[in-house]
């Protein structure tokens, strides 16, 4: 897989399996452990995860619930919105289902402690820490984690505008690249499989 040289190219930078296995490996406290599922199983963006409470989510349902505001005390929102949160874009106030391997770190981490208490900037530290522990040899941030989370999505089958919904993406299109590069990967594959058979006959 060819990597962005700047990392700024978060679908170039997806994690694969393996690499996916040992970041979760290394999250050994609630508070990483919540840090990455909630962006990898959970799709959230790291603004929506420092803002995160238990008034999200409904645990009967299973749902999260990103709200279209929200008040908040916290340096960045009293310096620059004064005092009111909001999602990035208006598709960001949405309700999704909260992934299965999701839903017990929510229960352990939001158990103890109502929401994570700290920066942005600081959510991206603890992710390069942790990819350092884990000995991924690429650029890895908070977002490649989100596109981790589309690329498993698309890889397993949810629709372009699904997709779109579940991230909180503004424009469909960037549904449908993730959708489209899966096709893509899935002709190489039966290429690659139908390929024996052709041999076989000739």
């Amino acid at each position: 897989m060819t990597r962005s040289k700047k990392g700024l190219s978060s679908k170039e930078d997806v994690l694969n399996t393996q690499e996916l296995a040992d970041l979760i490996l290394v999250c050994n406290s609630p508070r990483s452990r919540f840090i990455v599922y909630g962006m990898v199983f959970g799709g959230v963006r790291v603004s929506e995860l420092v803002h995160l409470r238990r008034t999200w989510i409904n645990w009967e349902e299973s749902t999260l619930t990103v709200p279209l505001r929200q008040y908040c005390q916290c340096k960045e929102c009293l310096q620059y919105r004064e005092g009111i949160w909001r999602p990035k874009t208006k598709k960001g106030n949405r309700t999704i289902r909260i992934h299965p391997q999701l839903l017990p770190v929510l229960k352990e981490f939001i158990g103890s402690s109502d929401g994570l208490g700290i920066t942005r900037q600081r959510v991206w530290q603890i992710v390069k820490e942790l990819a350092k522990l884990a000995v991924i040899r690429h650029n890895t941030y908070p977002h490649c984690l989100r596109a981790t989370c589309a690329t498993i999505l698309a890889h397993d089958n949810i629709s372009s505008p699904g997709l779109q919904h579940v991230l909180g993406w503004a424009r469909l299109t960037s549904a449908e690249s993730y959708v489209k590069s899966e096709e893509k990967r899935a002709i190489k594959e039966q290429d690659e499989i139908y390929s024996k058979y052709t041999k076989d006959t000739e």
